[in-house]
């Protein structure tokens, strides 16, 4: 049973309302696995705050039962149970966990494409965290703190082009795109200061994909310990080379993690998305998986059914092997990347979690091969090709929202009724998967694969 009230003294001195909750039974579910089912959240989630690596501004101590809660989870999919309801709807749980997941792991922020000339910038707010985006007179991409090094005053609060400097509203402190400290108006400030007083920079930044990802972290590992073999995955498909076509905004009343979640379940695409199921079978979907930080199936073969993602609208990545070619690729890129990769397009979902407990901000992007345009089509039947792959994956994803937004309500209902979601292995592997990052994510660890199931491979065998 939950009950709310009980007050902890925390090691930072600060004393916060926690819950006390009694899994019963679901100890026993979780003495069941092997030995080696342990996640690095129950072997180390106590020491996780004083890691090493972990970023040097204090960050919220996980709540004291999260290493039980996700206990029946960290076992084998035979037996597993869904992550308990209170990682999605406990505020002290979700503070925290914004802090544990975003700033100790790589996260996407943005796509390459929206940063594409020299004197753009962009905004993304992480929870309480904002970040500035830019692109230098050199065209390189920098990323900083959204914090006036005077006060304090958010520095920039819209994404803008065509940018010279960076100038806080407060004070006018005006900064250079690299992050330099350029005027204190009308105070003269002198140089040696102005050297240390640039914005604060966030420590890792590389691209992969045409996607700009960050890490919190001071000296973070580099992004290819986390993505695995990923890339070798979508060598073929040109991605950097990526025409932005068009973005969607969304404000979703659901926790992130259902929106990756729902991402990777295929298993409700004949129920949601009857539109999406004439070309994309439930039955057709396949494990593309290998070692990483992320979730991969595809479905194959694609169906052409009068739609606007049929294949004969546009030419494919030219470097694709035949199975590429009529296979739709899925990626959840821990945390917050969505990646659907179709032979001649990607549509990507990048979320981010807001202050607000239990709602996501989410940005849907489409992106279409540089060579997708067919010799023989005008421009103008181009753009409005593209403009109807558009209308479709938005259509698709607003059902998604519903979806989301309904889950997000249940599993309220399912907190105070004790009820613990089940796993169907043949289709529920990939939210097992996603569900075990989020618990070794909490300690800053990678994925413990030995507690993955094994699947198979008959796509990759033809690729």
């Amino acid at each position: 049973a939950v009950q709310e009230g009980q007050w902890s003294a925390e090691p930072d001195g600060v004393r916060r309302r926690v819950m006390v909750i009694s899994l019963g039974p679901i100890r026993a579910v979780a003495a069941q696995g092997p030995r080696h089912a342990q996640s690095w959240l129950l072997r180390g989630l106590g020491a996780a705050a004083g890691m090493s690596t972990a970023p040097t501004r204090a960050m919220r101590a996980l709540p004291p039962m999260v290493a039980e809660l996700g206990r029946h989870t960290a076992v084998p999919i035979e037996v597993a149970k869904s992550l308990h309801p209170a990682f999605y709807i406990d505020e002290a749980y979700v503070a925290a966990e914004r802090e544990h997941i975003f700033s100790k792991h790589w996260f996407a922020a943005a796509h390459t494409a929206e940063l594409a000339n020299p004197g753009d910038v962009k905004v993304i707010d992480v929870g309480d965290t904002s970040i500035i985006l830019t692109r230098d007179k050199s065209g390189t991409l920098h990323a900083f703190y959204n914090v006036c090094r005077h006060r304090g005053a958010r520095v920039c609060s819209t994404s803008q082009t065509g940018c010279k400097q960076l100038v806080c509203p407060y004070h006018w402190w005006a900064y250079r795109l690299d992050g330099t400290l350029k005027a204190t108006p009308p105070a003269v400030t002198p140089q040696e200061k102005k050297d240390v007083l640039g914005l604060q920079r966030v420590p890792g930044l590389e691209t992969f994909a045409g996607i700009i990802f960050l890490n919190q972290t001071p000296n973070p590992p580099p992004l290819i310990s986390a993505l695995g073999d990923l890339p070798k995955k979508l060598a073929r498909y040109d991605l950097d080379d990526l025409e932005l076509h068009d973005i969607k905004d969304y404000t979703i009343k659901g926790d992130w993690k259902l929106v990756a979640e729902n991402f990777v379940d295929f298993y409700h695409i004949n129920s949601v998305h009857p539109e999406l199921a004439k070309f994309s079978k439930v039955d057709n979907h396949l494990p593309y998986q290998g070692r990483g930080q992320y979730v991969g199936f595809v479905t194959a073969p694609l169906t052409d059914c009068g739609g606007p993602g049929d294949s004969h609208h546009f030419n494919p990545f030219p470097r694709l092997k035949p199975a590429e070619s009529g296979a739709a690729l899925f990626f959840q890129i821990f945390p917050n990347l969505s990646l659907t990769v179709y032979p001649h397009s990607v549509y990507t979902l990048l979320t981010f979690p807001s202050r607000t407990v239990g709602h996501t901000n989410e940005r849907l992007s489409l992106l279409m091969s540089a060579g997708a345009k067919k010799q023989d089509c005008a421009a103008d039947e181009y753009t409005e090709k593209c403009q109807g792959l558009m209308k479709f994956v938005t259509k698709v994803n607003d059902e998604d929202v519903v979806a989301i937004e309904n889950l997000q309500v249940g599993l309220h209902h399912a907190r105070t009724q004790e009820v613990l979601g089940e796993f169907l292995p043949k289709y529920d592997w990939p939210i097992h998967r996603f569900q075990n990052m989020v618990l070794d994510g909490l300690a800053g660890a990678l994925l413990n694969e030995g507690l993955m199931p094994e699947l198979p491979s008959e796509f990759e065998q033809t690729v």
